[in-house]
């Protein structure tokens, strides 16, 4: 690219007036001032004759734009089930269109996807692979991109069982280590159901070690896994019984689970998800306030890793439409500090995207306390 030569004279004039113009940008999108409390929202269309997205995932890419991932289909488990894809580009705030990840034909039909950046720079999606019947004959597959999702590789399968599937995207716990969050949904009428933990490492995209750890809770399932600064492991879970929000802590680095128990947060048989927010040194959960609608979509934080949380506000809630329903959330972090959130919303209509920052959670937090 040819540049003109320009006087000596006006670098450092042009240079001043760059970095004015700079600021002024990120000032009135509210991400450059950090005392300012910012929060945006966003929706992602399915492509036309693909509604009804669910089991969504997301995760930053080089460039610090997003991949979200869904799977569609006109019925659960139904034959015309793909899983698609859509990019967000940060400078803009919007979607590009939709695109296949994995076609109709993989296998009978398909379900749940999880994202994850590995230390190589290579993501995964993990998904459920329905090969016979319904969500009991799914199994759990994975592909993986070297070029933030332009491209896939092969499916190769996880957990050859019957009946198990992902939910919740996979968390870092070591160099070329990761901890993927299963459940086992093989007999839901029944309760042949649970959760379980598979901890991987990896290299170069390759699994060399895999070892499984299970939760005695039944009860429990799609579990949603925080890494703590103490080093431990928060496991919290959908409760199949649709009571409360259930918990369980790993002190080995996923190896095993141990002192589970049930929280006090209600749970309407319906997914949640969880990060660790570090500047507030608080675990913060996405989740459905409720013991039998998916309406409202909560936050709640807690300061003393997953022992109590404190509801402080509602991501979404239709007071007047008791029967709408926000369900099955992800959170990500990203590396400018901004938190994202994604969601199935309005009945599945569409998915529902929203991103803040500190600041405004901390807001949300001092305004439930004064309440």
């Amino acid at each position: 690219m040819h540049r003109p030569i320009k006087p000596a004279g006006t670098k450092a004039f042009i240079a001043v007036v760059a970095a004015i113009l700079v600021a002024a940008c990120l000032s009135s999108t509210g991400w450059a001032d950090s005392q300012k409390s910012f929060f945006r929202s966003d929706l992602v269309f399915p492509p036309k004759g693909f509604g009804r997205p669910h089991g969504a995932s997301l995760i930053e890419i080089k460039d610090g734009n997003l991949l979200v991932s869904w799977f569609s289909s006109e019925i659960e488990t139904g034959d015309d089930a793909q899983i698609f894809g859509s990019y967000w580009e940060k400078a803009t705030g919007k979607w590009e269109k939709p695109f296949t990840i994995v076609p109709s034909d993989y296998s009978k039909s398909l379900g749940n996807t999880a994202l994850f950046r590995d230390d190589d720079q290579i993501i995964w999606l993990f998904f459920a692979a329905v090969q016979v019947g319904g969500w009991s004959g799914s199994m759990v597959d994975y592909i993986q991109s070297n070029d933030d999702g332009k491209s896939w590789n092969q499916g190769k399968r996880l957990v050859g069982w019957l009946g198990n599937l992902p939910r919740n995207m996979p968390i870092k716990t070591g160099d070329h280590q990761l901890l993927v969050p299963l459940f086992i949904d093989f007999w839901y009428e029944v309760g042949l159901t649970g959760s379980y933990t598979a901890s991987i490492k990896y290299d170069h995209g390759k699994i060399i070690e895999k070892h499984y750890a299970s939760l005695q809770d039944k009860d429990a399932i799609q579990p949603t896994v925080v890494k703590l600064p103490n080093g431990s492991i928060l496991l919290l879970a959908r409760d199949k019984s649709g009571r409360f929000i259930r918990r369980a802590y790993s002190h080995d680095n996923g190896k095993s689970w141990v002192d589970e128990s049930i929280t006090t947060l209600p749970n309407p048989d319906s997914a949640i998800a969880a990060i660790y927010v570090e500047e507030l040194k608080a675990v913060l959960l996405v989740y459905n306030h409720s013991l039998n609608k998916r309406n409202p979509l909560s936050m709640a934080l807690s300061f003393d890793n997953g022992k109590t949380f404190e509801r402080i506000d509602d991501l979404e809630y239709e007071k007047e439409n008791p029967d709408a329903t926000f369900s099955y959330p992800v959170l990500l972090r990203t590396k400018d500090g901004l938190i994202h959130a994604v969601w199935s919303h309005s009945n599945r209509d569409t998915l529902k995207h929203v991103y803040f920052n500190v600041e405004w959670l901390q807001q949300k937090l001092k305004e439930a306390k004064s309440k």
